[in-house]
């Protein structure tokens, strides 16, 4: 089993003899299942929502890397050794009417880190040069928002996507000054798809983040909708289940939206599959991935639970594969929400998820807000002060043919502990009654090694009084993913960051006092 030093001096040997990334990769998989170091809390961290971006540019080739989260207000801690150890949180909109309510972050091919933090009259970008020690004073961008997303697209474009509050639809906005002057948000609902229109017109789950196609350049959004009927049976908003896709080959000034997904609601069946909210990636190829999580039938539970399910399109996102099961529990159970995914080369990707080996609605309760209720058939998962409430993990789920019809998923736990007890809501600001602690995502990606790093949300004592916190973990051995496009080529890493590839912090590298005092151990765990 190797080592993260060992990996590193693989991946030195592996150029040297003209091995692609590719196929040890999939050797690799063969090989091993992935594995990972013991979770660590960042840093003065209490939130949740955290989001995680990794710095490819020449100087970090994958080993800098940043985590956003609401602790509470909004934060970003750094490391500068792929994990090993992070800064206390450096805080952001400092000056925000409501700052800490969305956060994200994203890093530039010239390594310049953009955050941006949710004031809902508005969202404020920031950047920063100095690998998120000082930022400067940034600018405005998406009025009206709820939930924005941060994309780069080279050295001095900035897009921030949202969802309009008014008109439930999603709204782009771009910079193409490093972020200093947004220009005006353009509406990314195509009209050559009626049906999307009308069907969004009620609820709509932006996806995370709007991506740029590596071989056309154009760029693309997923959404969710739920319709006005089924928003009438469950006020204000009903379940989310069906899919789309807008996409624009003019640098977002016009838009054409394709359905990806529409749910089977015959019968009296209540899908719910945006739970929440939906990830969306990209390949080096231009190969689409997208996720769902949730049950076909909210009704019964039991019989249908709530998976994570993968669609993927070969044709640029024009036509979608039907969904298939990423999580596998040993019984085809179990519940599983909040997911995120990463993907590389052609067919492999990394997804991560919250599970539970327990059956039933995350949400505990069922019914409107104004009228929250017993789930059907009992069905509802009971909260984290009843008797031995049910368990969740973060799991990670492998795969090196994800565009197969019948891919193959490795999936490894990702913690050691478990990380939340009882009811996880995944109906944002209208949960009502369930447990909405954990909020509504976690983050995952890979470096130049193809080794993930997870940021996630956890309160394992919760019933003692703690709040979320953010996590953070690193996959130190087994099988990976082939490295980003973005590293420029298969790894070199060396085990030691060195010094002058970075900013010389306060003379030694890293300003004393920044990083966190507790050291995690990079050691191999057996699950």
């Amino acid at each position: 089993m190797q080592s993260r030093r060992r990996r590193a001096f693989v991946a030195v040997v592996s150029i040297a003899f003209g091995v692609t990334s590719v196929a040890v990769a999939g050797s690799a998989a063969a090989a091993t299942p992935p594995q990972f170091g013991r979770e660590t809390v960042v840093p003065a961290s209490g939130g949740a929502e955290p989001s995680l971006a990794i710095d490819y540019s020449p100087a970090s080739r994958g080993r800098v890397i940043y985590v956003t989260g609401i602790s509470p207000g909004a934060n970003l801690w750094h490391s500068l050794d792929g994990g090993q150890t992070w800064s206390q949180p450096v805080a952001f909109d400092v000056n925000g009417p409501s700052r800490g309510s969305d956060v994200d972050v994203a890093v530039a091919p010239d390594g310049t880190v953009y955050v941006a933090d949710l004031n809902v009259s508005h969202t404020w970008v920031q950047a920063s040069t100095d690998h998120g020690q000082t930022f400067n004073t940034g600018s405005p961008s998406t009025p009206e928002a709820d939930r924005p997303w941060l994309t780069t697209n080279g050295s001095s474009t900035v897009y921030a996507i949202y969802h309009d509050f008014a008109t439930e639809t999603v709204f782009l906005c771009t910079s193409t000054n490093g972020g200093a002057v947004f220009q005006p948000c353009i509406q990314t609902f195509g009209s050559n798809n009626t049906s999307a229109i009308a069907n969004c017109v009620s609820n709509t789950d932006i996806g995370k983040a709007l991506r740029v196609d590596p071989t056309d350049g154009s760029l693309n959004i997923v959404f969710s909708c739920s319709t006005t009927s089924d928003a009438s049976k469950s006020p204000p908003y009903g379940p989310v289940h069906d899919y789309y896709m807008s996409k624009s080959t003019d640098g977002g000034v016009t838009w054409n939206t394709y359905t990806m997904y529409t749910a089977d609601t015959s019968g009296g069946k209540s899908p719910t599959l945006s739970n929440f909210w939906t990830s969306f990636a990209i390949d080096s190829a231009g190969n689409y991935y997208a996720l769902m999580d949730g049950t076909y039938d909210d009704n019964t539970v039991a019989a249908n639970p709530y998976h994570v399910f993968l669609l993927t399109s070969k044709n640029h996102g024009l036509t979608w594969s039907p969904p298939v099961v990423v999580d596998k529990e040993s019984d085809g159970k179990g519940t599983h929400v909040l997911s995120d995914i990463t993907a590389t080369s052609p067919g492999q990707v990394d997804i991560v998820f919250y599970g539970t080996t327990a059956t039933g609605e995350p949400n505990g309760v069922c019914g409107s807000v104004a009228a929250q209720g017993p789930c059907p058939n009992g069905e509802g998962l009971p909260d984290y002060k009843a008797t031995n409430p049910p368990p969740w993990r973060v799991s990670m789920a492998q795969s090196v043919n994800a565009l197969d019809p019948s891919p193959v998923f490795t999936q490894v736990p990702v913690t050691v502990e478990y990380t939340h007890y009882g009811e996880i809501c995944t109906n944002g600001i209208v949960c009502g009654a369930s447990d909405r602690s954990l909020l509504d995502y976690i983050s995952v990606a890979a470096d130049c090694a193809g080794d993930a790093h997870i940021a996630f949300a956890g309160n394992p004592t919760e019933l003692a009084g703690q709040n979320p916190q953010v996590y953070e973990v690193d996959q130190t051995a087994g099988s990976t993913i082939a490295p980003p496009a973005a590293c420029g080529g298969p790894a070199i890493l060396t085990p030691e960051f060195p010094g002058s590839a970075l900013l010389a912090l306060g003379g030694t590298g890293i300003v004393a006092g920044a990083v966190a005092v507790r050291r995690r151990r990079i050691r191999e765990y057996t699950r």
